[in-house]
């Protein structure tokens, strides 16, 4: 098993049944752990949208708590023990971020609004913690303040500096890699500004 499917567990795996469990909106990720495991996956609607699920009892569930994987509902969870987080993250970020564009001003009387490219990673505040300080550590980014979400248990960093942004792309690109995710990333920063 790679990083980068330690990624995908650690991003949409749980426990049910004394087995992992995988659901995603995207079949993508599924496919990762799928080449491995070879088990099937199988579409479930949820609310009215589908949703694809894949279980298997392929991996030691015991082995991955040793480097530090828990539940994607745990209250506390933290980044596995590894060496290099670049392909790991990749998954992560491919699972849990959204590049999108938040307004800006340019002067402080706030008349000139335009809009830039922002990168937000979402997950439990102790991981996106550890998220926080591996990408200050391994690309050089500043440290972010981590916005908590409603729940007090999740939530998120953004980047909106174009160049930590694209930093931050360049350190995790790799493959394997979800191309649809990819090809989004690079639309977006062709145009990092709206006016």
């Amino acid at each position: 098993m790679n990083n980068y499917i330690l990624g995908i567990i650690f991003g949409i795996g749980s426990i049910s049944e004394g087995r992992l469990i995988f659901r995603h909106k995207n079949r993508y990720f599924l496919e990762q752990i799928q080449i491995l495991c070879k088990n099937e996956i199988y579409e479930q609607k949820n609310k009215s949208n589908i949703q694809y699920v894949l279980k298997t009892r392929y991996f030691d569930i015991e082995e991955l708590k040793t480097i530090g994987w828990t539940d994607r509902n745990a209250s506390v969870r933290y980044l596995p023990k590894l060496d290099n987080y670049r392909n790991f993250m990749r998954a992560y970020i491919e699972l849990h971020s959204s590049l999108d564009y938040s307004t800006r001003y340019r002067s402080k009387n706030k008349k000139e609004k335009y809009k830039a490219l922002r990168l937000r990673i979402y997950g439990n505040k102790e991981l996106i913690n550890s998220i926080n300080s591996a990408f200050h550590t391994d690309a050089g980014v500043k440290l972010k303040s981590p916005q908590i979400i409603h729940n007090n248990k999740t939530a998120y960093i953004a980047y909106t500096s174009l160049g930590e942004i694209e930093t931050i792309f360049t350190y995790i690109k790799g493959c394997p890699c979800s191309k649809e995710f990819w090809e989004d990333i690079y639309n977006k920063l062709d145009k990092p500004v709206i006016i």
